[in-house]
């Protein structure tokens, strides 16, 4: 087991590379999409039947180690602040394949 920080962020979906551009500046290849999801928070209810990606919104998740999420921790926080979004950051341990 090693332990990992789980970085969750949910944005609209049109600033979606914006966010992994900040990824990738933080060393970080590797992540999830999940797109056009549903649910309600401050900007009201967001359905998955839209058009297009203006109005819709994504899940965006990556697993980091600390030094990793430190780095970023700062671009992450600026990004919310100018595009929205929330960041849920979730302390794990990350069972990973045996080396043999």
């Amino acid at each position: 087991m090693e332990k990992m920080k789980k970085v969750e962020v949910i944005i609209e979906s049109i600033y979606l590379n914006r966010l992994i551009e900040l990824f990738k500046e933080g060393n970080v290849t590797g992540y999830t999409i999940i797109r056009d999801i549903e649910g309600a928070g401050g900007h009201g209810l967001k359905t998955a039947d839209e058009a297009n990606d203006l109005l819709s919104n994504t899940y965006v998740f990556t697993l980091c180690n600390e030094e990793k999420f430190n780095r970023m921790i700062e671009k992450i926080r600026a990004f919310i602040d100018k595009y929205g979004g929330k960041c849920i950051v979730i302390d794990a341990e990350v069972l990973l394949h045996s080396k043999k």
